[in-house]
């Protein structure tokens, strides 16, 4: 038996007129903040309704305040940044609550405490990391397993427990943004404390001495890369993008074949593959793949507007009106965009779009 789901969820938001509309907080995390770092000792907390937070002594790069809680963490800025990529506000979603109300659910929960939280429209939103996993009590794992995966990964990993195999990595997160983490998962709860699982296992009639976790941790470089920006891209995708993993970047095999591109895939490795076959699927489509059909898809809008301008000028040879176009671009541009540059306005646009 298996069961999947999103293990860890990080995104940030985006605010219009975040300082102006949210002031009175930051001047409140400020206030917090100081008390935390005065005393050490004792727990300083910010209530939101029925959710509690602590508030962190510390920050983080770009973001001034922490708050969090059993379920999420809140990272805050205490200006807006210059660098549009930079959101203020950047969540992680942890696995007690992903696990107990499904990522979708629990994602939507989030943005309403979120908006309990700060003030202003929420304008904007990207996903940065997820790990997407599966738990299964089929996938049993020896030292002598570890050659029988193959893949696109450089390096591996192993992890071994009173001189048994517990864990595998493969890949290393920042050579691809993806990274792969096969372990023994009843193992690791017991070790952690996050003993709730086994209720989770139990409905699913999962065996809760043997289960382990087959685990991607995916990051924003890949996202942009498949041209997935907010957590509702990823939502259709995520199907995919397990199917495209377990297929390309790692698979468990028969050593049944001298070429190790030819060898069978292992039974429960096949079944691991279609942990996401409940979810909604939407096809990936690489971000250069997407640009280039984006400018296909201007060509008959361009070739209309040009044949009309040459219709206009009398210009009855496509030399002749760009020609013209050029001339008359120039002079839109002087009178029109004080003089701006077409080459600069090319690059910001260019930017823009493929930021």
């Amino acid at each position: 038996m298996q069961i999947s789901n999103i293990d860890s969820l990080f995104f940030s938001i985006d605010i219009n007129d975040y300082e102006k509309n949210n002031q009175e907080l930051i001047q409140l995390l400020e206030l917090y903040k100081l008390q935390a770092k005065a005393d050490t000792l004792q727990d300083t907390y910010l209530d939101y309704k029925t959710y509690r937070f602590k508030i962190m002594p510390n920050g983080l790069r770009f973001h001034s305040f922490i708050l969090h809680n059993e379920i999420m963490s809140i990272s805050i800025s205490a200006h807006r940044s210059n660098n549009k990529n930079n959101y203020p506000v950047a969540v992680r979603l942890k696995s007690l609550f992903l696990w107990q109300k499904g990522y979708l659910q629990a994602y939507e929960d989030s943005i309403n405490i979120l908006k309990d939280i700060f003030k202003g429209e929420f304008i904007a939103e990207k996903i940065s990391r997820a790990d997407i996993c599966c738990h299964t009590d089929s996938l049993q794992l020896n030292l002598e397993d570890v050659n029988n995966f193959r893949g696109t990964f450089k390096k591996n990993e192993i992890f071994m427990t009173n001189r048994k195999l517990s864990g595998l990595t493969f890949g290393t997160f920042s050579e691809k943004n993806v990274m792969l983490r096969i372990y023994n998962k009843s193992l690791e709860i017991k070790q952690s404390g996050k003993t709730w699982f086994n209720s989770i296992w139990e409905t699913q009639k999962m065996d809760i001495e043997k289960v382990w976790n087959v685990e991607f941790q995916i990051g924003r470089n890949f996202f942009k890369e498949h041209n997935i920006e907010s957590v509702a891209d990823f939502a259709v995708k995520s199907r995919s993008i397990w199917e495209l993993l377990t297929a390309s970047y790692c698979s468990y095999i028969n050593l049944d074949n001298d070429n190790i591109s030819r060898c069978t895939v292992k039974t429960e490795w096949e079944e691991i593959r279609q942990a996401y076959n409940g979810y909604i699927k939407q096809d990936l489509i690489k971000r250069d793949k997407q640009m280039r059909c984006t400018a296909d898809e201007l060509l008959p809008l361009l070739t209309g507007v040009l044949i009309s301008y040459g219709a206009c000028k009398y210009n009855f040879s496509l030399q002749d009106v760009l020609q013209d176009f050029n001339n008359d671009l120039s002079e839109y541009l002087k009178t029109k965009k004080g003089n701006a540059d077409i080459s600069e306005l090319l690059l910001k646009r260019s930017q823009y779009i493929h930021s």
